[in-house]
């Protein structure tokens, strides 16, 4: 989905930036200037002409980029928004599979389905060594 609006836009993007160049400049030096009251004034049938058409295609291509420019925006947010409440779902399965060990009658540390994750001197050992930091620093 996503590339496809990007080959979209990239479309668009080509269209409007031809548009644009084919139409002729707005000011055609002093000459241009001093007719260019009388041509609007006297220039009723300007929509018809090829610079009437090509604003009219500037106007309804520039419209269409900017639809599909907040279209691609909002499927990028919506795919990130997404990508992140996986990332935290599989954060919050993996902290819930750590609360769910426990101890056993023999002091090991067992999973939920009583896998032993940690024997018991293993334990004790590693409760020993995380105090002897504690207390050296």
């Amino acid at each position: 989905m996503q590339t496809a609006l990007i080959i979209i836009q990239v479309i668009i993007s080509v269209i409007l930036i031809i548009t644009v160049l084919m139409q002729s400049g707005k000011q055609q030096g002093l000459s241009g200037a001093i007719a260019g009251g009388a041509e609007t004034f006297f220039g009723k049938n300007k929509g018809r002409t090829i610079d009437g058409v090509l604003k009219k295609v500037t106007t309804v291509v520039a419209v269409l980029f900017v639809i599909s420019s907040i279209a691609l925006a909002t499927y990028a947010i919506n795919k990130s928004n997404a990508e992140q409440a996986a990332l935290e779902e599989s954060a919050q399965e993996e902290n819930a599979e750590q609360i769910e060990a426990g101890l056993d009658e023999n002091g090991n540390l067992v999973d939920a389905d009583g896998n032993i994750l940690m024997t018991a001197e293993d334990l004790a050992a590693s409760q020993a060594q995380s105090q002897e930091t504690e207390t050296a620093e």
